[in-house]
């Protein structure tokens, strides 16, 4: 009577389980890798998401000969007479470099008494109503406002305008959004403060922000903005939340070499084991049909093989993703998609599963594999017994 067949792959594994072992844990690294990329992405997808309350519905830009300049503010007037426009702002803010540190600031112009249309930023100005009664004051993110205090030993920046004089401004305290990206680099100030500097004449502003009251006319509108104002370009919060969440997809040419060397050595043994089989392994399946067992017996006896060993990389490198990304917060692989500025935000990847990359991951490898064991089997099973014992 035959053996169980899963059993039998079992002894048979367990004889040549060196062989196993280096397939096992090379396939094992692999999944590791790609699981690992997973996890990172989707958590800071969901991270730059959380700040996508601090982008209008519609963005109006002037955009001459593929460069962006400043755009009139008069133009407001206008765009708050398009039915379906719930109101519409200038805005002010920009990048300001911080060359102590090498990094760029973010710095964002809000009107205390006009509607904030970022939670966070409202929160900040309910939290600190003394930026009320000043006419100079500046909000930042925990991180910035203790390098700012550990650098200068006070709560005050001097900020250097494009003229060559200085701009001080106090720290009147500090804002914790929900993104915590928002957060490292971020520096609310008054308009007046943001214009200077930025260097931002009056009646200029850097974009207008328009809002809608029903999300559905948001395309509609954006047309209508575009029709009349053939010089701006036009962008929707959907397409600007697309394009933020495309730029972790491959963000590093680094993780494409990492991950191309780990593909090329997967499917260098891929390739190895559809070259054929060693002479042992001939001789085994030509025992196995001499004691009676069919094509169709070797062939299930291989696919368990190739089961065990993929199901067994899998379970391993789960987990070890799993704890690699958010217990460990992913050292290295985690720099390279959010760079390796001082003023890098030090923040907790928020947990997230993309069940569905997983699974893409786990039917890209596994059949693969799966082929390049059952195919040469199935060839020898189909050879003349004796032949394959010679």
């Amino acid at each position: 009577m035959k053996a169980g067949l899963f059993e039998f792959a079992l002894c048979s594994m367990s004889g040549r389980r060196s062989k196993f072992i280096f397939v096992y844990i090379i396939l094992t690294l692999l999944m590791l890798l790609c699981f690992s990329v997973f996890f990172i992405t989707a958590s800071l997808r969901a991270e730059s998401s959380y700040g996508s309350e601090a982008v209008p519905d519609i963005s109006v830009t002037m955009n001459r000969g593929g460069r962006n300049e400043l755009i009139s503010t008069s133009r407001v007037d206008d765009i708050i007479l398009i039915p379906g426009v719930q109101y519409a702002e200038p805005a002010y803010f920009g990048l300001y470099r911080f060359d102590y540190l090498k990094a760029n600031l973010t710095v964002v112009g809000i009107d205390p008494f006009a509607q904030q249309y970022a939670q966070s930023f409202e929160k900040a100005v309910k939290r600190h109503k003394n930026i009320l009664t000043q006419e100079r004051w500046m909000i930042t993110g925990n991180k910035l406002a203790d390098t700012l205090k550990a650098i200068y030993n006070r709560d005050a920046f001097s900020f250097a305008k494009p003229d060559g004089t200085y701009l001080e401004l106090p720290v009147a305290g500090t804002f914790s959004p929900q993104s915590q990206l928002m957060s490292a680099s971020t520096v609310l100030t008054d308009v007046e403060s943001a214009k200077e500097i930025l260097g931002i004449p009056d009646g200029k502003a850097v974009q207008i922000s328009v809002y809608v009251g029903n999300p559905e006319e948001t395309d509609t509108i954006a047309q209508k903005l575009s029709v009349m104002f053939p010089d701006t370009e036009v962008t929707t919060k959907a397409v600007k939340q697309a394009s933020v969440s495309n730029l972790f997809d491959f963000s590093s040419g680094i993780f494409m070499l990492v991950f191309s060397v780990s593909l090329f050595t997967f499917f260098i043994i891929v390739f190895d084991r559809a070259a054929g089989l060693n002479m042992e392994e001939r001789r085994e399946i030509a025992v196995l049909k001499a004691v009676g067992y069919t094509p169709s017996d070797i062939i299930k006896v291989r696919f368990y093989e190739t089961l065990i060993t993929a199901i067994s990389s899998f379970i391993t490198a789960l987990p070890l993703a799993l704890f690699y990304v958010y217990c460990v917060q992913a050292p290295l692989l985690k720099s390279i998609f959010i760079g390796y500025s001082y003023m890098r935000p030090d923040f907790v990847l928020p947990f997230v599963f993309p069940a569905k990359e997983i699974a893409l991951t786990f039917m890209a490898t596994v059949p693969v594999y799966a082929a390049a064991v059952i195919i040469p089997a199935w060839r020898a099973s189909v050879t003349d017994a004796q032949e394959s014992l010679r």
